[in-house]
């Protein structure tokens, strides 16, 4: 199995970041893990919006406002490819549980897909949110999507919740 580590996005990577998502593009593909890339017309304006993501504020559970999240780029060592995206929150909140949302999001760029990089890297991140000393992680995902489903399972998740709509949804937790 290949290496990969995490990896948070400087400037510096505005080539591979900006190759990642076209990928996505051209596919027609949903970009998951990249909180707000779609709604970011430049590389830059992305930037400035995860490092503002990083300084939110927690209030409470019950806050409308966002949570702090980093946003990390799942990285091959051998040749240092960008092959996936997670974006991990720090808290909950009621919204976001509410909508299945959870702690992490993720995604695996198209051509990469089916090699075990989703698994390993959630694990990697998973070994950063024991080490922020979270006590559990809830991920969501739709319940047609098996490689996600299998991906969360492979890291110890249980199901605790499915909501039945157009696009069905299950709610896994993970203990840390």
């Amino acid at each position: 199995m290949e290496e990969l580590y995490l990896k948070e996005i400087e400037l510096k990577d505005e080539k591979d970041v900006v190759d990642y998502i076209n990928e996505f593009v051209r596919n027609g593909s949903v970009i998951n893990g990249l909180s707000g890339a779609t709604s970011c017309k430049t590389f830059l304006e992305l930037y400035e919006k995860l490092q503002k993501q990083k300084n939110l504020k927690f209030a409470s559970y019950n806050q409308e406002d966002r949570p702090p999240s980093l946003t990390y780029m799942l990285k091959r060592k051998s040749d240092e490819r960008l092959v996936g995206t997670y974006n991990l929150r720090l808290n909950l909140t009621k919204a976001l549980d509410d909508n299945f949302a959870g702690h992490i999001g993720y995604g695996i760029r198209p051509s990469e897909r089916r090699k075990g990089y989703a698994t390993q890297g959630l694990k990697l991140v998973l070994d950063i949110c024991r080490k922020k000393n979270m006590k559990f992680v809830r991920l969501g995902c739709y319940s047609e999507n098996i490689g996600s489903k299998k991906t969360i399972i492979k890291n110890g998740g249980m199901l605790i919740d499915h909501k039945d709509s157009l696009m069905s949804e299950d709610y896994y937790e993970i203990e840390l």
